[in-house]
């Protein structure tokens, strides 16, 4: 019946063979020391000691936590490394940002600045340009009125300068004229002369008649030998003797 147990239950069977020769091999050492203790030794004899599986262990797991916990604090140094690297590249980028717009503010205030400076003087200029225009006008207004009142002051002494020669040559031909025989009294023409500037004649012709052809060519006659007429000595009021017309009247 054992038999048949055990034919039913191969790993059993294993088991007991295993356990017989583990016995075996037991007693073969325990005989083998036995004569190698009776034997003499010249050697020394060293004590083996058995160090129990669970104690080798825990040096081996404490130098592998030792180990992670390097690794992961050298992860975290290298983290925290890149962490500051960051940090300090932001911030050198926000100072470098805050330089520019710092820059550009500065450069805007600059250009106002400018702007308003040139403003400024752009205005001066203009009120200086204002100023010496009505100052210019001014000056150019007063030399007008001064120069009409020279004009009018010289025509007025020319005018009267004028009528004084006017009247001498009246007179100068006046006392070079002889009246004719049986020429009445009270006769009167108006006799235009060209003269030269030295007041030599140059014509005489009588353009208002008095109807009296012999007084008319007596008139004509006393101009020439009234020559040379008298002359203002200013030259430049020739112009108003080059050719001039009176009224002869020997009476007046």
């Amino acid at each position: 019946m054992l038999s048949a147990k055990l034919r039913r239950n191969p790993g059993r069977i294993r088991a007991i063979v295993y356990a017989v020769l583990v016995h075996a091999a037991v007693i073969g050492l325990a005989v083998i020391g036995f004569r190698w203790s009776m034997a003499p030794s010249t050697e020394p004899v060293v004590q083996a000691v058995v160090v129990p599986e669970q104690a080798a262990r825990k040096p081996e797991a404490a130098d592998n936590r030792r180990a992670q916990e390097e690794e992961e604090a050298r992860k975290k140094a290298e983290a925290e490394k890149r962490r500051q690297a960051e940090l300090k590249k932001k911030q050198e980028e926000e100072q470098a940002q805050q330089r520019l717009i710092t820059e550009r503010r500065k450069k805007e205030v600059a250009e106002k600045e400018k702007q308003k400076r040139a403003a400024e003087l752009e205005r001066k200029n203009e009120a200086k340009r204002r100023q010496k225009l009505t100052e210019q006008s001014l000056q150019e207004q007063l030399a007008a009125e001064e120069k009409q009142r020279t004009d009018v002051a010289r025509a007025a002494r020319a005018a009267t300068v004028v009528d004084k020669y006017k009247a001498l040559i009246r007179q100068r031909v006046s006392r070079s004229w002889n009246r004719p025989v049986g020429v009445a009294k009270g006769l009167k023409c108006v006799v235009r002369v060209r003269l030269t500037p030295a007041g030599e004649v140059l014509s005489a012709d009588v353009v208002g008649r008095s109807g009296n052809e012999i007084f008319d060519r007596s008139v004509e006659n006393a101009v020439f030998k009234a020559a040379p007429l008298p002359l203002p000595e200013d030259p430049t009021l020739f112009d108003n003797f080059r050719e001039i017309e009176f009224l002869f009247s020997p009476e007046e």
